[in-house]
């Protein structure tokens, strides 16, 4: 069910003491994109949309359960790890998943189907498949909106700083007993240190 994914999150960080009609209408439909409008303050249409797709995307393509824990707004981000994705055009773009080697072992392993011991290239290429199905889905959503980016080749840092001008979302999710981090700017230039 869709709104598992949201659910702890809502419930945990809901700012009311008692949720309005149409919050409780919004959660028993448990419908992705009305969940994030309703339940995420975020800077722009630009995020609440990129949420949107990569949210809908582990729903639909992950075969397990995943709970996001929370999100926060940051103008930098260290991590040991990290796959990553730019899009250019009309806006720029940048999604990245970041976490230790075990976590994103664990997430490869359960998007791909497969058991993947250590992160070799076959975990890789299942994160880049994950990452482009993710940014796929934004991408055609923008057009939509005839908005035009274009998507970059994923690739991979070990021990990464991003940096924002303005600040980027990092998502953290937990999935299996592990974790891992969505990394979202929109609209915004980022720069990546390694």
């Amino acid at each position: 069910m869709n709104d598992k994914i949201l659910g702890k999150y809502i419930a945990k960080n809901h700012s009311g003491s008692v949720f309005t009609d149409n919050e409780l209408q919004v959660i028993k439909q448990g419908n992705i994109d009305e969940m994030v409008t309703t339940f995420f303050d975020m800077n722009n249409d630009y995020y609440i949309t990129q949420l949107q797709c990569a949210i809908k995307s582990l729903a639909t393509f992950m075969d397990t359960q995943i709970v996001m824990e929370s999100i926060e707004y940051i103008k930098q981000y260290q991590g040991q790890f990290m796959g990553c994705q730019i899009m250019d055009g009309d806006i720029d773009v940048f999604l990245g998943i970041a976490g230790e080697d075990d976590e994103l072992v664990e997430l490869a392993s359960v998007f791909a189907g497969e058991d993947f011991r250590e992160l070799d290239m076959d975990a890789y290429d299942a994160l880049c498949e994950l990452i482009n199905v993710m940014n796929g889905a934004y991408a055609t959503k923008l057009s939509g909106s005839e908005i035009e980016v274009t998507l970059h080749p994923p690739v991979f840092y070990k021990d990464t700083c991003v940096t924002s001008e303005t600040g980027l979302y990092v998502a953290v999710f937990e999935m299996n007993g592990k974790s891992f981090k969505l990394l979202m700017a929109a609209n915004d230039k980022i720069k990546l240190n390694a």
